[in-house]
């Protein structure tokens, strides 16, 4: 291995270990010393490669922004090219397949409990990430809704936005599931939850957008 690729896999390792150190307690507790025990580098090498906390923290949501990506060009494509009558469907699936897709896997896990952890706490660094990555995404989702739902009033489809990202959050870093159904229902497995994570959530937009 050549010192470049090691080098880069050090930088890797910095990263998968900041995220798995703020998906398990919050970002005042992560110290840079934690970081480095649990990737197994100097203090020094985070330092040279990302500078302070901050940063690192938001280098985590640099390396993770394909899934945001990927979510847009869904929500793009399903405002395309979606009959009317389904376009909801095609706008919620673009919303929560990349989130649950990318959970299956233990560092996306550490993600988003990461993610979680950053909504609880609010402190400054997830205030930038939230405003940086999620705000103009949230937007876009948003837009789609009134056009989706043209006749719903404006507030239920805010409120409607705001209470599918809570569903989708909490499915995602709550795994009770599986032992209050005696492992019947696997909760990272994307294939068996969607389908009924889609149309809860399809299904309560619907009945909150509705004109009586």
């Amino acid at each position: 291995m050549s010192s470049v690729e090691e080098l880069s896999g050090k930088k890797r390792a910095i990263l998968i270990a900041a995220e798995k150190c703020f998906a398990a307690q919050s970002y005042e507790g992560v110290s840079i010393r934690d970081i480095a025990h649990e990737a197994g580098v100097p203090i020094a090498l985070i330092g040279y490669y990302f500078g302070a906390k901050n940063e690192l923290y938001h280098a985590i949501y640099e390396h993770h922004s394909g899934y945001i990506a990927e979510r847009l060009n869904g929500l793009r494509h399903a405002r395309l090219h979606s009959p009317p009558g389904v376009a909801l469907e095609a706008i919620i699936a673009a919303f929560v397949l990349p989130v649950l897709k990318l959970n299956e896997k233990a560092e996306g896990a550490n993600f988003s409990r990461m993610v979680m952890r950053g909504v609880i706490d609010q402190h400054e660094a997830s205030e930038r990430i939230t405003r940086e990555f999620y705000d103009p995404m949230a937007r876009e989702f948003i837009a789609a809704l009134h056009d989706a739902l043209p006749h719903a009033p404006a507030d239920s489809i805010y409120w409607s936005y705001q209470f599918a990202l809570g569903a989708l959050l909490h499915h995602v870093v709550d795994t009770r599931i599986e032992r209050l159904s005696d492992g019947l229902c696997p909760a990272r497995q994307a294939d068996l939850a969607a389908p009924h994570l889609l149309r809860f959530i399809t299904d309560g937009i619907r009945a909150v957008t509705r004109v009586n």
